[in-house]
């Protein structure tokens, strides 16, 4: 690759400060374009599981993640009635190996801390940008060997650069995140119940992140009220002004996530509903994969478009699984998920586990 190139990253979320440090390690020189005033993501949280911490290894930035983070093994799935529905813990599905529970904000900062500061643009406002890798902003124009879109679901890139594709698909599946100054209760996993399910994990700091979804015509969170300990109770003590709430969307995954000299990462290219709890790992995975097809970005669409579409579908479906319209139905899940093969519920975390990234060659 010949000295002095440069590429332009728009959005300075997970998957574009992954993308400048990867690119970093790649011999590039990166300029990050994020339109907010600071880099940071404020109520939620995210588990890692190996795949993107074997990512985040490569880059050189794993071990402090992982300082600002928590094992999570134990983490178990039950019903509305309290019983389990998965008896191996977590860890074990994740083949043994670490996987850990991380706030947002703590992922980003680790991430800015190894990019050097005269490399980070905030409060910049992307308006334009062309396959000849131009990006015009507010106030200045410029022009890149590379320009990563990683801007999200409502990618301005997307929809200037694939005009008709990367459609956004509105679910009608509502969201509520937030997180709790506190210990988590005795229990902490998943609760699968009839239209909704309800998530608890241990955070940093003796904090907790809670989560919950519902499937089209529940709009409140009233609909735990009544759910078991310590659902009902983590609800009833919700702070409302610290509650984010919004609908899941997805994306149409184009069929090339490179036109010119752009390439698509993260939400921008295929988000997903977070029944697999993926979304931030797989645009970790797009950062490091196309730092290492940099040179060669039709191999960067082979190495992932397979993989984000596998991990789109059993994402999707999974909601029937997960969130049931009835009773009936939910007592049919019950059944089917405690009779499932420990074999093939490790296959399918297997999609997850066994990915590796391709080497970056140091430039």
């Amino acid at each position: 690759m010949p000295e002095g190139q440069c590429a332009g990253i728009v959005g300075g979320g997970i998957g574009g400060l992954t993308a400048a440090i990867a690119l970093r390690k790649a011999g590039w020189d990166v300029t990050v374009y994020e339109r907010a005033p600071e880099f940071t993501e404020v109520g939620a949280a995210v588990v890692l599981f190996p795949n993107a911490l074997a990512a985040l290894d490569e880059i050189g930035v794993g071990e402090q993640v992982r300082s600002k983070s928590l094992p999570y093994s134990s983490g178990a799935i039950r019903n509305l009635r309290g019983q389990s529905l998965v008896t191996r813990r977590i860890g074990d599905l994740a083949g043994g190996r670490d996987l850990v529970t991380i706030h947002r904000a703590d992922l980003i900062d680790a991430l800015v801390r190894a990019i050097p500061a005269e490399c980070l643009r905030t409060g910049v406002r992307v308006t334009s940008v062309g396959v000849d890798g131009g990006i015009v902003t507010d106030g200045d124009t410029a022009r890149y060997d590379l320009v990563v879109a990683a801007d999200g679901v409502h990618s301005v890139v997307r929809q200037q650069i694939w005009p008709g594709e990367g459609t956004v698909v509105h679910t009608g599946v509502s969201a509520w995140r937030w997180i709790i100054d506190g210990p988590p209760p005795d229990f902490v996993g998943q609760v699968w119940g009839i239209r909704g399910e309800f998530g608890i994990l241990p955070l940093v700091g003796d904090r907790t992140y809670a989560f919950a979804g519902a499937q089209r015509g529940v709009d409140s969170l009233e609909h735990f009220a009544d759910w078991p300990e310590p659902v009902s109770q983590l609800v009833v003590n919700a702070d409302p002004a610290r509650i984010i709430v919004n609908e899941l969307l997805e994306i149409r995954t184009p069929k090339l996530l490179t036109r010119g000299k752009v390439a698509l990462i993260g939400d921008a290219a295929h988000a997903m509903r977070p029944h697999l709890g993926l979304g931030a790992a797989l645009a970790i995975e797009d950062a490091v994969t196309l730092a290492a097809y940099a040179h060669d970005l039709a191999g960067y669409t082979k190495a992932r478009r397979r993989r984000v579409l596998t991990v789109q579908w059993i994402s999707r479906h999974m909601s029937t699984v997960v969130m049931p319209e009835s009773r009936p139905l939910a007592a049919v899940r019950d059944v089917a998920v405690r009779l499932t093969p420990d074999i093939l519920a490790l296959s399918v975390f297997g999609v997850i586990n066994r990915w590796r990234p391709r080497p970056i060659e140091t430039r």
